[in-house]
């Protein structure tokens, strides 16, 4: 009855949902039940944008996917994530937070967290108290922590034990082949690496491989669409979105009990879940200015490197020695540095020495990924293993984003030294990015979204608001590729409360 290809996060929820019922469900997973380099090679891709990490790090090909290295953090978006915002291109999803909660909440028990409460006051106890921020600029937010819930581990009894659904380990999905008119699906042409090939046939479709490995598969069906199934509109593949994750200045606290909620994990009352605070932009703000959502952590640091981060003239120091390696301008670091010996000198020292540590904390910035058309998965003429064309990624941003980056950490700085909590020196950027490069600088944080967006209209989406590929009647897309937005949000949660609501279509649909 259904073909689920890809077992991670988002295809085991489908199964489980589906555990138990007349309907037959066949079960692809790329990878067995441990990591085997020759499979998880299939990932190899070139970046072609900002820079990125190896594809081959990001996502694990076997039973259980990415949730086989998952930190476990889980958290909804935000209301306004899922609103249109006229300052953000393409934003709105075709869903309101309220359409969502009750589906939240099956996620908290697929994903072993506790009760669904996201509220800092239902955290707080006598040592550790919220802030006592502006909240028309900033406010106080929750996570959960999974264990985190290894899906491949933790269902594979489920798995093996339920009489409707058969598992097939090992087994490439490397061809949706439609119908002669492009509207449905005829089967799934499969390949192993030892180079054996299968065919698959079922009533309806899911595709669960992840934001990139889904528009691949997807532009990779070409037989009847030229480029590639579900991609009249050519949008299969665009809109990549990734979370940035930027440090943007330290925190020296006027007093660090005042920080345990943000600083130290908690319990809920007398559940065992574990759960820590977060700055995050108020609505109202990102209102006004016209601003991304963005929260910040409280990390603590290092004393060496937080005394780098204080000081512009250590941070123009390694600026400098980069730029004569490179052939850089050098003017503006040598500057910064002529601007501040006594910085370098402290830092040289304290890296020499180590007296006692400098009590301070990065404020580090998970900020949203506008949708950027040309932000996107395309092929390559390079092949893998299995014949397909490998992947290039060519991932972008925006004035938005660093215009949000920017704001948030003046905001932020502002309200912490405002309240009494303490004094944050924000970074410098990169003279040549914009960019911090201190703290391991710019980069993603393992989140992929997009690529196969959701929206009602098929100009402007991949899939409708049921997650059906628009204009193919039995193939639906399960995972984060269909976020049409990202919030600042872990995507976890969100793709697997989507999954459970796709699973309920199909129960109701193949009844």
């Amino acid at each position: 009855d259904l073909c689920v290809i890809g077992a991670g996060a988002a295809g085991i929820t489908i199964a489980r949902e589906l555990a138990g019922t007349p309907i037959r469900v066949c079960l692809l997973e790329s990878g067995g039940v441990q990591p085997d380099p020759q499979t998880q090679a299939l990932y190899e891709g070139e970046n072609v944008g900002l820079p990125y990490y190896d594809l081959t790090e990001l996502r694990l090909r076997f039973l259980g996917g990415t949730t086989n290295h998952w930190s476990g953090v889980c958290g909804p978006l935000d209301p306004i994530d899922f609103q249109r915002r006229s300052w953000v291109p393409l934003s709105g999803w075709p869903l309101e937070r309220p359409d969502l909660d009750p589906y939240y909440e099956r996620a908290h028990v697929v994903c072993e967290l506790g009760p669904y409460e996201y509220r800092p006051q239902a955290w707080e106890g006598p040592s550790r108290r919220q802030l006592p921020l502006d909240p028309d600029r900033i406010r106080s937010a929750m996570y959960q922590a999974s264990p985190p819930t290894r899906f491949g581990s933790v269902y594979r009894d489920m798995l093996e034990s339920a009489a409707n659904i058969d598992t097939y380990l090992h087994a490439n999905a490397v061809d949706l082949v439609a119908v002669g008119s492009g509207r449905g699906l005829s089967h799934v042409r499969g390949a192993t690496l030892a180079g054996n090939g299968f065919v698959v046939r079922a009533k309806e479709y899911v595709l669960a491989t992840g934001a990139i490995e889904n528009a691949r598969l997807l532009l990779a069906s070409d037989g009847v669409h030229r480029g590639g199934l579900g991609n009249g509109n050519g949008l299969v593949g665009r809109h990549f979105m990734e979370h940035l994750a930027v440090p943007s200045g330290l925190l020296v606290p006027a007093d660090e009990g005042r920080l345990r909620l943000y600083t130290e994990e908690h319990r809920l009352g007398g559940s065992g879940v574990r759960g820590k605070a977060f700055l995050a932009l108020s609505r109202r703000v990102q209102e006004r200015e016209e601003l991304l959502n963005a929260r910040a952590y409280i990390d603590p640091a290092d004393d060496v490197e937080a005394l780098r981060g204080t000081s512009p003239g250590v941070e123009s120091v390694y600026g400098l020695m980069q730029s004569l390696r490179d052939g850089g301008d050098a003017a503006a670091y040598a500057a910064n540095v002529a601007q501040d010996l006594d910085g370098i000198v402290r830092y040289s020292y304290r890296r020499l020495f180590r007296p006692p540590k400098l009590k301070a904390y990065w404020l580090y910035m998970h900020m949203e990924n506008a949708p950027h058309a040309d932000s996107r998965v395309t092929l390559s003429d390079e092949r893998d293993a299995l014949g397909m064309r490998r992947v290039q990624l060519d991932w972008r941003l925006g004035d938005l984003e660093r215009r949000t980056f920017e704001r948030c950490a003046r905001i932020m700085a502002e309200e912490l030294g405002r309240a009494g909590v303490g004094r944050v020196r924000l970074l410098a950027p990169d003279v040549a990015t914009g960019w911090p490069t201190v703290y391991r600088g710019l980069r993603g944080a393992w989140h992929q979204m997009g690529t196969t967006r959701m929206d009602r209209d098929p100009r402007r989406g991949v899939v409708d608001e049921q997650c059906r590929v628009h204009g193919v009647a039995n193939l639906s897309i399960a995972g984060s590729s269909v976020f049409p937005t990202s919030g600042y949000t872990n995507p976890t949660l969100t793709l697997v409360a989507l999954s459970i609501r796709l699973a309920d279509r199909l129960k109701g649909e193949l009844a």
